[in-house]
């Protein structure tokens, strides 16, 4: 979460209220990458697993049509990779 807090400029609570598109990615990025499960991310976020679902369905949907949007989730999963492979590299 932090990443995308620093790439989008928003805090925790301004994404879990705000909702929309930023929401979208997080919730996308906890289950892609944090590999946790849609009820869990729906607790995080205050939402139930059915606007998890459709909230990254629509994501995908939106990212054929809108460039800026795939450069965030771009630069938000290079910095992940990058956090990733340094934590590795240490050992953990």
């Amino acid at each position: 979460m932090e990443i995308i807090i620093k790439e989008t400029g928003k805090s925790f609570e301004e994404i879990k209220v705000e909702g929309g598109n930023i929401r979208q990615i997080a919730t996308d990025v906890l289950y892609r990458i944090g590999n946790i499960k849609g009820v869990e991310i729906g607790k995080i976020f205050g939402i139930d697993y059915s606007t998890v679902s459709q909230g990254r369905k629509q994501l995908k949907e939106k990212m054929q049509k809108d460039k800026k949007l795939i450069e965030l989730i771009t630069r938000i999963e290079q910095k992940l990779s990058i956090q990733r492979n340094c934590f590795e590299e240490k050992g953990h």
